[in-house]
């Protein structure tokens, strides 16, 4: 062999060397901004190449989820910048009631979509907006399933009191488990309105809120535009109540239910609004 041959066959070996040492170093996973949209917050590398924001560690009743908050949701109103909301409560993944069953329990609490509207003394409403969130290994996923007390029409009703609780539902899939664990953010909200550009109550402008149902939007308790007095703290008031409504319901079936109080470590302190937020989550298992 020529030098001229030896000398290429060594170059392309070392080439190949630095290629092969470039490929075994590992990705370091770019920083995440807490609130971060879904849409944009970046995904972690995984020992298998396989990106994931998914579930760290497992207990009994579920997986310790990405982010205890839902990804930032923006709002049509300027006067409501976008927020994320807490995940409150879990449905135990040891529960042995299924979601249908326990709403059929519930009774009053109906399913709500994002397709469907109502019209509450002659203001046209959304039932309910989307939302997502990070509970499983595949990232995140806009809500299963969303219930409000009441179903669309009741609900919004109450929502003119400020007395409208509602939830959204995502499922996780647990080891072991045939239902997995069901994930719920919950809020009491009032059915509020920007008007000479403030948020303020739609119930104190009932015939105005019908001529402008553009203006129309549902503000947390505990923030502008709302009643304060019955649910001061709309997240950590509407998780407990859910709570409470869900033991009610499962005592008047015969079915054991218990409840404990967590706490979580959440990227955020405060809702839509700047409503704050707790960082306990309740965790109801239900067995029948």
């Amino acid at each position: 062999m020529s030098i001229s041959a030896r000398l290429q066959v060594a170059l392309a070996a070392t080439a190949l060397t630095i290629a092969l040492a470039g490929c075994s170093k590992g990705a370091s996973a770019p920083a995440t901004q807490p609130g971060t949209p879904a849409a944009t917050r970046p995904a972690t590398p995984t020992a298998s190449g396989a990106a994931t924001t998914g579930p760290a560690s497992c207990t009994a009743d579920y997986c310790v989820p990405a982010d205890w908050d839902t990804a930032k949701a923006s709002t049509p109103l300027a006067q409501i910048p976008p927020f994320s909301e807490p995940l409150n409560l879990v449905i135990s993944a040891q529960s042995t009631v299924s979601l249908a069953q326990l709403q059929a329990a519930l009774s009053d609490w109906k399913t709500v979509t994002t397709t469907t509207s109502a019209s509450v003394a002659g203001i046209r409403v959304t039932c309910i907006s989307a939302e997502q969130a990070s509970v499983t290994a595949r990232g995140y996923a806009t809500m299963r399933q969303a219930w409000r007390l009441g179903g669309c029409l009741h609900g919004n009703e109450l929502s003119l009191s400020g007395n409208e609780n509602h939830v959204r539902l995502w499922n996780q899939p647990v080891p072991g488990s045939r239902y997995g664990a069901w994930f719920a953010a919950a809020s009491y909200e009032t059915m509020c309105i920007v008007k000479d550009g403030q948020l303020t109550t739609a119930s104190a402008h009932k015939t105005w809120t019908a001529l402008h149902p553009g203006a129309a939007y549902h503000c947390v308790d505990g923030g502008p535009g709302t009643f304060h007095v019955a649910h001061p703290d709309g997240y950590d008031d509407a998780a407990k109540d859910f709570a409470t409504a869900i033991a009610t319901a499962g005592k008047a079936k015969g079915w054991q239910v218990t409840q404990r109080v967590v706490a979580v470590s959440r990227t955020g302190q405060a809702g839509e609004g700047g409503v704050p937020f707790s960082d306990s989550v309740y965790v109801v298992r239900v067995i029948a």
